[in-house]
């Protein structure tokens, strides 16, 4: 696997997958003989059982080689090029010699031609394991030799696509292109930024049910934007979709809970004055002094967005 991402390779490989109709992982056509016929120019790589052709299908469904076809993985190949750069030859049982004709082809671009004479002794093409021919003591130990690179090339299949998923996702996160600046007022901006964020984390027929709440802005929420440093702003901007939207609740990360004053009585709920509704919830977990995003809950269900702060600042007005 690695290998065939590797952008250092030169040489285009010839994947091939195991015949569909037997067990023991042999394929149509000898990989022997069409090593011979390619190799230095090209290489030649084995699918030794059914189950590693179906876990390629499985992580890498684009490139995948299965019932006994064979792919042609070019050079400079990335997990996630279309199909066609890599194309797939189809092998018909019993005409191995139609296959191999088209596989030289994709490999090497010229057409391979076989002499109809009957082979001299000692030119024989080496037995694949399962045919019924006799085997040399070196041929055998030559067969097991690949067997046993492929056996290891299929165990780390796993691994491989498992490490380029998270690079991959990374790499996207990374990417992601935060919302622009086009207003010179802070609260126009951060409403657009919400405007922006809210399409796209809620999907178009979600939208009717799941729209923001009536909310504004209070006198501490712009100034504890910049004051919070653990939190970047796009984090902040999506958990206050998720408030606005009611998806908070639903989340345990989140965890959407009341406020209380600390007094005499050993906590109460915090209630204002026009009997809004004190609430927080958790920005990130397992983080130092844990962020929390503050909101009020008005009696009319709107919400007023109170401060970002950090878990022991409780200060609300």
């Amino acid at each position: 696997m690695n290998h065939l991402f590797d952008l250092s390779r030169t040489a285009p490989v010839a994947v091939l997958s195991p015949d569909p109709r037997r067990e023991d992982g042999v394929p149509l056509i000898d990989p022997i003989r069409l090593y011979d016929q390619i190799h230095p120019e090209a290489e030649v790589a084995v699918l030794t059982t059914h189950t590693a052709a179906r876990n390629l299908r499985e992580l890498m469904p684009d490139l995948a080689v299965w019932g006994g076809a064979v792919r042609i993985v070019r050079p400079g190949a990335a997990p996630d090029d279309p199909k066609h750069r890599h194309p797939l030859v189809k092998i018909t049982p019993g005409r191995s010699d139609e296959a191999l004709r088209e596989i030289h082809h994709q490999l090497l671009g010229r057409t391979l031609v076989y002499s109809t004479t009957t082979p001299q002794p000692g030119n024989s093409r080496p037995p694949v394991p399962g045919d019924r021919s006799s085997h040399a003591p070196d041929d055998i130990e030559h067969l097991r030799t690949l067997l046993a690179a492929e056996k290891r090339t299929t165990s780390s299949l796993r691994q491989d696509v498992r490490r380029l998923s998270k690079a991959l996702r990374a790499a996207e996160e990374r990417a992601e292109i935060d919302t622009p600046t086009i207003y010179a007022d802070p609260e126009q901006q951060f409403r657009y930024e919400l405007d922006q964020c809210w399409l796209r984390m809620i999907a178009e027929p979600d939208r009717p049910s799941q729209p923001l709440a009536p909310f504004t802005l209070g006198p501490d929420w712009l100034t504890s934007l910049h004051a919070i440093e653990l939190v970047d702003r796009r984090k902040i901007v999506e958990v206050t979709v998720e408030v606005l939207t009611g998806l908070a609740a639903a989340i345990p990360g989140r965890q959407v809970h009341r406020m209380r004053a600390r007094d005499e009585r050993g906590g109460v709920p915090l209630v204002r004055a026009d009997q809004a509704v004190a609430m927080r919830c958790h920005l990130k977990n397992q983080t130092s002094a844990a962020p929390r995003l503050m909101w009020w809950r008005l009696p009319d269900q709107s919400i007023e967005l109170a401060r970002v702060a950090l878990h022991d600042d409780t200060h609300l007005r």
